[in-house]
């Protein structure tokens, strides 16, 4: 999936916002909660409301993780800000990441934006966004599974967000210790 970004609201909001909406995805995990809870309501209906302890412990399970799935869909967006010493030494560091990292390829570059397209696993893409914008350097990394937002890669997505910023610091692009 290749997700098209409006850089302008992107850099406004400090969140990735798609020229085309990304809601499709979180429609498609409401479906798949809505459709849960039609299905307990069957249930429930065929049992004349008889609701046993397992049951309801599943239910606020399943509650649990769908509030927790919907929160990390919200936080996948969001864009880390680093102030930058250099414009052109940020943009090297980033185009040298494609050679560090083998799997790493440029989907599109245009004045303020980079943004790579990575395939790390075998079912999910990775897309890592570099905004560079007014001496401040904006990072995301997202990872996709079946062309949907996935949230079951995001401590991964992390770590690459860490792992990049570590060598912003080691390399002394980055303006401040954020340590």
């Amino acid at each position: 999936m290749k997700l098209k970004i409006n850089i302008e609201k992107s850099i406004e909001k400090e969140k990735l916002c798609p020229k085309y909406s990304y809601y499709l995805d979180y429609f498609m995990y409401g479906f798949f909660t809505l459709a849960f809870f039609i299905i307990i309501i069957g249930l429930l209906s065929e049992s004349n409301f008889h609701v046993s302890l397992t049951m309801t412990i599943g239910i606020l399970i399943y509650i649990v993780l769908s509030t927790f799935t919907f929160y990390i869909l919200g936080k996948m967006t969001k864009l880390t800000v680093l102030n930058i010493k250099d414009k052109t030494k940020a943009r090297q560091f980033i185009h040298d990441l494609t050679i560090t990292e083998s799997d790493w390829k440029i989907w599109k570059e245009e004045a303020d934006i980079i943004i790579f397209q990575t395939n790390p696993g075998f079912s999910n893409e990775r897309q890592v966004t570099f905004i560079i914008r007014n001496g401040n350097l904006f990072i995301n990394v997202m990872s996709f599974g079946r062309d949907m937002m996935s949230p079951i890669y995001y401590l991964s997505d992390k770590d690459i967000l860490k792992t990049i910023i570590d060598k912003l610091k080691e390399n002394k692009i980055v303006q401040y210790d954020f340590s």
